[in-house]
């Protein structure tokens, strides 16, 4: 920004607008990550209409009233000051300038919005890829309202540190009205009227237990984040409580795709925090109150059986796992084993290490991925997926895998193969997979007893219907916003979280579906995120 950009950013006039346009988007921010959450009309009954109107409604009057200050703002300016104001815009947002304020992420955002106009225009089916009513309501109209929403607020939001922190109030009390949920109480009545094969699968006021899973990664990657980094004691205790709320929360939704968020995490926090001892010491503590939470839930399940929502799968083991209290002591004393030793050494003030447990844990992460990669080919290719036991099935793919995602996934690539050459370039239309897919109704009804409007897998889903130029744009979108909150993660604690929890979305993504009720509040984090690695907070 040169000289007379920061004159005119300084002159009252422009600056008394300025704070209505920060106003007008912290408003519409909060709405998304406070009251959204917690929203709901008729129960579960309509609880993805709901959102997915609460979220359009809120983005469309936070534009609306933006477009009718600026309306205004030329109005005054042009009774008042004959224009001045507006010419000195014009000059200061003139091509050129816009051009080099562009960042990669804003380029790669343009690209993927491009190409879903693209995508919807040459559709078979151009109203529903538009609208999204044949799907889950996340077709062309939904996306642009991401995309605008988050020009808008990663240029206009002026971060505070208390909107974080509203943020995850109400986190908690999603996350608390579902671990009630676990208790089978339903306080607001929310499953008077469910029946009892879909009672136990809904929780919280998200619906779907993989739904609400998704949104407690989210807070989860949040939260362990925040309590490795802070500083304060005080505060540091407050966000371990909420951690331990959200882990024992993430249990009890009985889902397999929150290994995915806690994996994310457990394996790549350590390279952004084991810099420091505070960093090694409290990732300990974490493990602590995993192994520490996991017991606890095996406990209550064994007494009060029958009284609580039964957990199996991946979670149903290890909830019951002997080693879980043994491992929560050992995690613990070493904690405050390396506490206790930076207590004695001189030296380090800030309890600095350098680099060496970083690139130890990075060699660490290379060797188990290997080790991975080894075991899925050897319980794929090899044959050998007798010899994992239980894990087989976790491990060997096939149309049964995560209850028949496999399948689904092997009908959608076969469905995209058939496409024309168009239609494999631009994609068959944002949120037209059950479109595509209709011709295997026949095979998923007879098999699965359902037909299925998604694939399941967000990357998946957004490669055949926006083809591999909106894919690729979408993940550059994703990496290059991810890259500019790792630039400043050192210095905001809160770009590093979102990075985290914004991460655990995107893990959990390989298994979900995008919808209105989770996604809108990762693009608002994300568009939060950009606008504090600019602006930094208050």
């Amino acid at each position: 920004m040169g000289a007379d950009d920061k004159k005119m950013m300084t002159d009252p006039f422009v600056e008394g607008f300025g704070k209505v346009y920060k106003g007008i988007v912290a408003v519409g921010v909060l709405c998304v990550l406070v009251v959204f959450p917690l929203y709901f009309r008729y129960y579960y009954f309509d609880i993805l209409e709901a959102k997915y109107q609460f979220y359009y409604m809120v983005m469309i009057g936070m534009f609306a009233v933006c477009l009718l200050t600026a309306i205004a703002f030329l109005a005054v300016d042009f009774l008042e000051y004959k224009l001045a104001h507006t010419r000195a815009f014009g000059q200061a947002f003139s091509f050129k300038k816009l051009r080099a304020a562009m960042s990669p992420a804003d380029w790669c955002l343009l690209l993927f919005l491009a190409v879903g106009v693209i995508s919807t225009m040459q559709s078979r089916y151009v109203f529903e890829a538009f609208w999204g009513n044949e799907g889950r309501f996340t077709g062309l109209f939904l996306h642009l309202i991401y995309g605008v929403g988050f020009f808008l607020v990663s240029r206009l939001y002026r971060p505070k540190d208390w909107h974080m922190e509203l943020f995850l109030l109400a986190a908690m009390a999603a996350m608390l009205f579902g671990i009630t949920d676990y208790f089978q109480m339903d306080l607001l009545d929310f499953k008077k009227d469910i029946s009892d094969y879909d009672r136990d699968t809904f929780m919280s006021t998200f619906g779907n237990i993989n739904t609400y899973v998704t949104y407690v990664g989210i807070i989860f990657g949040c939260l362990s984040t925040l309590f490795v980094r802070e500083k304060k004691v005080w505060k540091a205790a407050l966000y371990y409580v909420s951690y331990l709320v959200a882990v024992t929360a993430m249990i009890m939704t009985n889902s397999d795709n929150a290994v995915l968020a806690m994996g994310m995490v457990f394996a790549f926090l350590p390279l952004a925090v084991f810099w420091k001892r505070q960093g090694i010491e409290r990732y300990f503590l974490e493990l602590a109150g995993f192994c520490a939470c996991a017991w606890a839930v095996g406990q209550i399940s064994t007494a009060m059986e029958g009284r609580v929502i039964p957990i199996y799968g991946f979670f149903g083991v290890v909830i019951h796992l002997k080693a879980l209290l043994p491992a929560a002591t050992a995690c613990l004393c070493l904690g405050a084993g390396i506490h206790y030793m930076g207590k004695k050494e001189v030296g380090c003030p800030d309890g600095g290490l350098g680099k060496r447990y970083v690139l130890a844990w990075g060699i660490f992460l290379i060797l188990c991925t290997a080790a991975l990669l080894f075991v899925l080919y050897d319980a794929n290719w090899g044959g050998n997926a007798a010899r994992y036991g239980a894990l087989s099935s976790y491990l060997h793919f096939s149309d049964e895998w995560g209850t028949y995602r496999g399948m689904i996934w092997r009908i959608t690539l076969e469905a995209y193969g058939k496409q024309p050459l168009s239609h494999k370039l631009w994609g068959y239309g944002l949120d037209t997979f059950g479109l595509l897919v209709y011709p295997y109704q026949g095979e998923t009804g007879r098999i699965m007893g359902q037909v299925f409007d998604s694939a399941h897998n967000e990357y998946l889903q957004y490669l055949v219907t926006i083809g591999p130029i909106g894919f690729l744009a979408y993940l550059g979108f994703l990496a290059s916003a991810i890259g500019s909150l790792l630039k400043n993660a050192f210095d905001q604690d809160w770009c590093l979280a979102i990075v985290f929890g914004v991460g655990c979305y995107l893990a959990q993504a390989i298994l979900t579906i995008n919808l209105p009720i989770v996604t809108p509040i990762m693009w608002m984090l994300l568009a939060v995120g950009v606008a504090r690695a600019k602006k930094g907070a208050d």
